[in-house]
């Protein structure tokens, strides 16, 4: 981000870049989410362009006439301007040089073609290009006919397992634009190591789909379509099959009776004080049960198991522990029939 963002006035700026690049035998284009979701008539605020067919000096010197460039990562081709939020790049090859989510060599080629360019993207949808000057859009990779059916599927077979963190990003746009993966594209997150993930990036997917997804339920779903819970969440993996009595629990084992919590709390969180705790308190509130469970007398029991979870839930971070031992009170709350009217009118949950 290089300034605040105004898309109105970023769109501008960009218009007026584009007309320069243009002059000299250039093309801008809009691109990645902000054109898939500018098609899907969802808000985006960042307003991302690429330059084609110029030098990097040409870029510089319309940026700097403009009203000066911000050098982002000048090396890898990624520029700002000041006082907009505007992000411009220009066309870049990538090589991955190692396991990690940052272990590329990037080499700038203005002339690489729009075609190429986009093949580096992670998902069909996300390759979408849109001309800023005309609105042609540039569907290289049958994007438009993903996002008409609702489709995540990735780019190609062999840049896309070069970056682990597409695993999750998948799963996040899953859950935020309640999307289904391709076949293909779960088949191939099967065999990707995320061991190399930085913690903090996979806590940025995970926030992304607890806070924004309607169904944050699909961000673990899809994770369990692709096999990929149990480096990062093992906790909740070890929910799949854990039996609960029928009395109470018609819907079946732990990790349904959690996915439901999960997508209930959700309707609940713009009330929350502290969305993101109220949200983990959803997803932790049920860990100690596979260590708890048992029959007694035929029937099934989870005593004490929010005690039991409480060191699961400690590994989450940011209060988590401390949200399993009260049991996610307001998450149970939440997946009740009727449970968020219990609430009083302005009522916030107590998290």
């Amino acid at each position: 981000m290089t300034g605040r963002r105004d898309p109105a006035r970023d769109m501008e700026a960009a218009r007026a870049i584009a007309r320069q690049a243009a002059a000299l035998g250039g093309r801008a284009y809009y691109v990645g989410g902000f054109v898939r979701d500018r098609l899907l008539g969802r808000e985006n605020t960042d307003v991302d362009i690429e330059v084609h067919g110029l030098t990097p000096q040409q870029l510089e010197e319309i940026l700097d006439g403009l009203g000066g460039r911000l050098e982002m990562g000048a090396s890898f081709g990624i520029y700002g301007l000041k006082g907009y939020g505007l992000d411009i790049a220009m066309p870049r090859r990538e090589r991955a040089i190692g396991r990690g989510h940052r272990d590329f060599d990037v080499t700038v080629d203005p002339f690489l073609g729009t075609e190429q360019a986009a093949r580096r993207r992670d998902f069909t949808i996300n390759a979408l290009m849109e001309d800023v000057l005309t609105g042609r859009v540039l569907d290289h990779f049958r994007g438009l006919r993903d996002l008409r059916r609702g489709v995540l599927r990735h780019v190609d077979d062999r840049t896309f397992p070069e970056d682990p963190l597409r695993v999750l990003r998948g799963a996040q746009f899953a859950a935020r634009l309640g999307f289904t993966a391709a076949p293909e594209t779960i088949a191939l997150c099967w065999g990707i190591d995320l061991s190399a993930l930085p913690p903090e990036r996979v806590e940025g997917e995970l926030r992304k789909a607890l806070l924004q997804a309607e169904r944050p339920s699909l961000f673990f779903e899809t994770l369990r379509d692709m096999g990929q819970l149990s480096h990062w969440f093992p906790e909740v993996e070890a929910l799949i099959g854990v039996p609960q009595e029928p009395r109470f629990h018609r819907e079946g084992d732990v990790w349904t009776h959690t996915m439901l919590v999960l997508d209930h709390a959700a309707a609940l969180r713009s009330r929350a004080q502290q969305p993101f705790p109220f949200m983990l308190a959803a997803l932790c509130h049920d860990l100690g049960k596979p260590a708890a469970t048992e029959y007694v007398r035929g029937r099934i029991h989870a005593y004490d198991h929010e005690s039991a979870g409480v060191p699961l839930a400690d590994r989450g971070g940011e209060g988590g522990s401390g949200l399993c031992a009260e049991h996610g009170a307001a998450a149970h709350e939440a997946q009740r029939p009727g449970g968020g009217r219990r609430l009083r009118q302005g009522q916030q949950p107590d998290v």
